[in-house]
């Protein structure tokens, strides 16, 4: 199902590209949802993560929700390395449970999203430069991509900070992007990596991040 959602999200900026038939196959049987919900149990129960993290799959994808933030995670079937984690507890950072991502491939794109309460209440704006700061840091020959970039825009929601960037690890040269903004107490964000010459990676790390906030997911799946 996430194939055919992110192909739908891509249209919203892309008017050329030609309907896709994942758009129109049939609804999941009931096997089907019953295998997701199964999967998503299973990625909670590995990570010891059900004191915060609950089962919300209701398709055949599946899905678990960050209790305290309202955060949905979607992941594909069957893939092993679909996770999600609490981060430790520090000396005036998030208190237990306050500090949470789950990452799972989407395509050839690595999409991890991440919900933050800091005491702090540091600004969007605050948190998108530190994220930046970190990509500059930990990735070599760092150039970001300037003027329009491609994004999904998911109706009624406020557009993210979003940061584009090409970038090399290891040797191997990617596009890296971070997707950022914060709602209430919370810091929502996103950190994508794929293909060096893959024009959608912002696509998918936009989409995502709105399918992740609050709301973003009833959306989708609402088709408006």
């Amino acid at each position: 199902m996430l194939t055919g959602l992110i192909f739908a999200a891509a249209l919203t900026t892309v008017s050329t590209q030609e309907p896709s038939s994942d758009q129109t196959k049939a609804p999941p049987t009931a096997t089907q949802i019953e295998s997701a919900r199964a999967e998503a149990q299973a990625i909670i129960d590995r990570s010891e993560a059900a004191e915060f993290f609950e089962n919300v799959t209701t398709t055949d994808t599946p899905q678990a929700r960050h209790k305290p933030s309202g955060m949905v995670c979607s992941f594909m079937m069957g893939d092993p390395r679909n996770a999600v984690n609490l981060y430790p507890t520090r000396e005036d950072g998030p208190r237990r449970g306050d500090d949470a991502s789950c990452g799972a491939w989407w395509g050839s794109t690595y999409v991890t999203n991440f919900a933050t309460r800091y005491p702090q209440r540091y600004t969007q704006e605050q948190l998108f430069g530190s994220a930046v700061r970190d990509v500059r840091e930990n990735w070599q020959n760092v150039v970001p991509v300037e003027g329009s970039v491609r994004t999904a825009n998911i109706e009624g929601q406020e557009p993210p900070l979003v940061g584009v960037f090409k970038a090399e690890r290891n040797g191997q040269p990617r596009t890296t992007v971070v997707v950022l903004r914060n709602i209430g107490d919370w810091s929502f964000k996103v950190r994508a990596t794929g293909e060096a010459n893959d024009p959608d990676v912002s696509v998918t790390a936009t989409f995502a991040f709105g399918a992740a906030i609050p709301g973003g997911w009833e959306i989708i799946s609402s088709g408006r």
